[in-house]
């Protein structure tokens, strides 16, 4: 399709961010001494979707989702936490965990690394996602990261992308694709940016919303027939 610019989201496109996530949940719990059989990892991810999808509705901001999903979470265990330390101790059981690629991602980026320009475009913590990525040799395929924390925009945001074009000024929106697995934030920033888009739906999951990818893939080898 004449692409030159490939955009990948990070986390659970290129690598299994449910698994990090899993780990960095029992960091916390071990962390504050909670007995293992009450840790419930699927009570936190509901708490903290339900935070994300209240910032990205406007309602709360970055900051209140980064302490809040906590003390919500561990008033269910009938205690009292400090959000914002609880934060910082389960982000940096995020860094740590240790990073488990999606099937095929790395022989994908590197053979596409000598056709076209590849980039990261990730939401999170600068901190957090530079020591995650910092684990791979990403640094060998890619050209550019940009994290949101640093961008100072969150994708669906047309200001995130904003700052994608103004490092690949060379290029016309024509010639970028973002490939990621979020209908909400990679697949609407896409369309709101006015690039193309694949959504990686490797979860086989329903669309239930009005957004419309330009393409859908289920395993990324797929992604090759898309740019031959």
């Amino acid at each position: 399709m004449g692409y030159k610019v490939i955009l990948f989201d990070f986390d659970d496109t290129l690598v299994d961010f449910h698994d990090a996530e899993v780990q960095a949940y029992g960091h916390l719990m071990r962390h504050y001494e909670v007995p293992s059989h009450l840790h419930d990892y699927h009570r936190f991810k509901e708490i903290n979707q339900n935070h994300w999808e209240a910032f990205q509705r406007g309602e709360i901001t970055k900051a209140e989702v980064l302490r809040h999903r906590f003390i919500a979470t561990f008033e269910t265990y009938g205690m009292t936490v400090n959000g914002q330390e609880a934060d910082i101790v389960f982000r940096d059981g995020l860094a740590r965990a240790p990073i488990k690629w999606l099937a095929g991602m790395m022989p994908m980026l590197e053979a596409l690394h000598s056709q076209y320009a590849l980039a990261i475009v990730t939401n999170g913590v600068t901190d957090t996602q530079e020591r995650r990525i910092a684990q791979t040799d990403l640094h060998t395929v890619i050209d550019h990261i940009f994290i949101s924390d640093k961008v100072g925009a969150q994708k669906p945001n047309v200001g995130f992308f904003e700052a994608v074009f103004e490092v690949f000024d060379q290029y016309d929106k024509k010639d970028f694709l973002i490939v990621g697995d979020s209908l909400t934030s990679d697949i609407q920033g896409g369309l709101n940016a006015g690039i193309d888009t694949c959504w990686f739906n490797h979860r086989q999951l329903e669309n239930k919303t009005a957004i419309q990818p330009t393409y859908t893939i289920d395993h990324i080898e797929a992604l090759k027939e898309i740019l031959m």
